[in-house]
């Protein structure tokens, strides 16, 4: 038998779902039938299994709250409205002034055992409640009369059973029924739902649709039907009205689609939950919302800046931020994971009221980030590996997982970026104010900069909502509760995940890299003695010993770098001399000023102003100093003419020029002359056969061999090996001279 009496047909509801008590089937189950399908609730078990209730199940889940007895109310569509509404006595109280008054009457009279009297006996009965207590009656003005009574007695609750719910007046309260004919109703839902499913239609649109519809209808029974009568067209506002009862996720899903719907009604579930400081940290990046000039002197805009932020998620602090004019990258985020794990030394001297801003740092165990392509890949999961910290990503279009990022932004925005100068407000009141944000945008780097270090020290110091203190003192109560857990080396980031460059030449003076020179007297003299040695000999400069190696650094700081010794398989590290320029310095605004100084220098003197102005210098120079224009012509001719020079030059004609005779004909032009004695012997060089097809000639006749043979050896010696003399002989076989040439 169970413990709890159920009746047969009543109504309870399990997890907002209305079921009702049919009996007790035996070993203690119980039947409950589902109201829409009329089917037995079946429950799961530890295992997952489904069964049927039992008298136990009924028991836990009454003791949970999840299993609740609903009332059987009856009267009009009122008094069942009441019934389901819980109204608390406060409220009830300033709803309807005369609740107290009807409670204070029927609940009276079922003290006295009053039901259904007649006119007479219950008039009594007031009477006599009156006379009991008449001290309270005194805040009425009036006794109710008896007709009033018994509407009470029967419509509001039952006997011992008043709720204070049933005594408000349900006027105005109740949806009133529709006082349009149903043909109207219908069309008002149905072009209420066009709406709904039609992007391109807004509510006029739909309204002159619905509007046209009613017209032809109208038209069509008063030409065939005349004795229906015409339907009133509602106006704009009722179905405006209709438009928005409609709304919910489906309808928002069909003409917004599914990512909006989600954003729009599901639920953003329980948040980022910590139990202690540093145990969970929130990653994000956000656009800042004012336009940044390099310099104050030039006005030269560079754009919006990135933030890049690590909240604390228990305490609400803000661990680390870094501002740079690159897109979101792994460089940016570990760049903040590093100044998250420092002590911020340079906030206690820039702001000494916020002291305490020195010692909100640590070693994060979790950190929570989008899924941006910075993020998500494996290079900085496996970063963060290295230094103990593990990676949750957040679900995927989901700004509401980080919510606690977004609101520090929002917080950020209002308190400082919104009041700043080239802020980037709504267009529309942009053009009413006459502002463009690039001209009016007069704030530096610099300044930027020291603004949110200053908003950011000014948000650790006030109250903070969800915390009822400032995120602080919190942070105080945990560091001294449980210290402050560190990282190893604060560099090892950028060894792991920077940039790398191969082939810095390493020298006496240190690295040159990006026209800024990395030096360290100690570091550099270590790493000459053990690589110095193991470098080329052939491009190393005499007198200076140096070696190329890897560098590596990260592009969100140049302020140093790291030197890969291949001896120790260890990285060195070698600070920027120029520390003050290079701290925070991103390679983005490195070549952003170098740029800038190069367009200054060329407003100043362009490229081909220099070089006319260096040209006219040499023109001056050759005009007072005549006898140097003309040794320097005589040298150049001697070297145009040179077999060097020309063989410099390639396959150039030289021209040489002979002195005029009478007769037209000079001498021989002076030449080089061909070797006088062949170094091969007069061999014929070897080749490998040509493939090429041999030709057929016809058979020729045999020619007669020549009985003449030279009897002098010199001349036989000629005849084999012919020689080439200094100047040409033409010999015609006729003897004398041939144009001036001797024989």
């Amino acid at each position: 038998m169970s413990i709890i009496r159920f009746q047969t047909g009543e109504c309870w509801v399990y997890k907002g779902q209305p079921v009702y008590f049919q009996n007790e089937i035996g070993d203690g189950n119980l039947y409950f039938m589902v109201e829409p399908s009329g089917g037995p609730l079946q429950v799961p078990d530890v295992d997952g299994i489904l069964h049927l209730p039992n008298t136990v199940w009924a028991m836990e889940a009454y003791a949970r709250g999840q299993l609740v007895r609903r009332p059987k109310v009856s009267g009009t569509r009122a008094r069942q409205a009441a019934a389901k509404r819980e109204y608390d006595l406060d409220q009830i109280r300033k709803m309807d002034r005369q609740a107290e008054f009807r409670a204070f009457v029927v609940r009276g009279l079922d003290k006295l055992g009053v039901g259904s009297l007649s006119d007479r006996k219950l008039h009594l009965a007031i009477a006599k409640l009156w006379d009991m207590d008449p001290v309270r009656v005194m805040a009425f003005d009036r006794k109710p009369c008896v007709r009033t009574v018994r509407r009470w007695l029967k419509e509001r609750g039952s006997f011992f059973d008043r709720k204070m719910a049933q005594m408000v007046s349900m006027s105005g309260r109740v949806p009133r029924a529709r006082r349009f004919p149903p043909e109207t109703c219908e069309l008002l839902r149905r072009f209420a739902m066009k709406f709904w499913v039609n992007f391109a239609l807004n509510k006029k649109d739909a309204y002159a649709l619905l509007c046209v519809c009613l017209a032809r209808i109208n038209r069509a029974r008063k030409s065939r039907a005349s004795y229906l009568p015409q339907l009133k067209r509602p106006s704009e506002e009722t179905f405006r009205k209709e438009i928005n009862r409609l709304e919910c996720y489906e309808t928002y899903a069909a003409r917004f689609g599914e990512k909006k719907a989600k954003a729009r009604f599901e639920p953003s579930g329980e948040g980022l939950v910590a139990q202690r400081f540093l145990e969970l940290g929130c990653l994000d990046h956000t656009m800042v919302d004012s336009v940044v000039v390099m310099s104050a002197d030039q006005r030269l805009p560079m754009g919006r800046p990135w933030l890049t932020v690590l909240v604390d998620v228990f305490t609400r602090c803000v661990l680390g931020w870094v501002v740079s004019f690159e897109p979101p990258s792994l460089y940016s985020a570990t760049e903040c994971v590093k100044r998250a794990s420092c002590p911020k030394l340079s906030l206690s001297a820039a702001h000494p009221r916020y002291r305490q801003m020195v010692t909100i740092f640590g070693h994060v165990d979790e950190i929570v980030t989008d899924n941006g392509k910075d993020l998500s890949g494996v290079a900085f999961e496996d970063a963060m590996i290295e230094i103990s910290t593990s990676v949750r990503w957040a679900p995927i279009a989901s700004p509401t997982f980080k919510a606690i990022g977004e609101r520090f932004f929002l917080t950020l925005k209002t308190m400082l970026f919104d009041k700043l100068p080239g802020a980037t407000l709504k267009p529309e009141l942009l053009r009413e104010m006459g502002i463009d944000p690039r001209n009016t945008a007069i704030l530096t780097l610099e300044e930027l900069e020291l603004l949110i270090n200053e908003a950011v020290c000014l948000y650790h110091f006030e109250e903070h909502r969800a915390l009822n203190a400032p995120p602080a003192q919190i942070w105080e109560e945990q560091m001294n509760a449980h210290g402050i857990p560190t990282l190893t080396e604060l560099t090892r980031l950028d060894k792991l995940v920077g940039a790398m460059r191969d082939g810095c030449r390493v020298a006496k003076t240190g690295v040159q890299f990006k026209n800024l020179r990395y030096f360290d007297a100690d570091a550099v003299g270590a790493l000459l003695d053990d690589l110095a040695g193991l470098a080329e000999r052939r491009n190393q400069p005499k007198g200076s010993a140096s070696f190329t190696a890897k560098i590596k650094y990260n592009p969100a700081n140049l302020s140093e770098i790291h030197v890969w010794n291949a001896r120790r398989n260890t990285y060195v590290t070698l600070p920027c001399l120029e520390r003050a320029y290079a701290d925070g310095l991103s390679v983005f605004q490195h070549k952003h000023l170098e740029d800038w100084s190069r367009l200054k220098g060329e407003d100043f003197s362009s490229p081909e102003e220099r070089l006319a102005a260096r040209a006219a210098m040499v023109r001056l120079v050759e005009q007072f100093s005549p006898d140097l224009t003309t040794r320097g012509r005589q040298r150049a001719a001697r070297l145009l003419n040179s077999p060097k020079i020309q063989s410099l030059q390639g396959d150039t004609v030289s021209l040489a020029y002979a002195p005029a005779r009478h007769d037209g004909l000079a001498a021989v032009i002076p030449h080089d002359a061909l070797s006088s004695l062949r170094v091969d012997g007069g061999l014929a060089p070897t080749r490998p056969p040509r493939p090429t097809k041999r030709k057929t000639k016809p058979p020729s006749p045999p020619k007669a061999r020549s009985k003449a043979k030279p009897t002098d050896p010199a001349r036989l010696w000629q005849a084999d090996y012919p020689e080439t003399g200094d100047e040409a002989v033409f010999d015609l076989g006729g003897g004398g001279e041939w144009k001036g040439f001797a024989q």
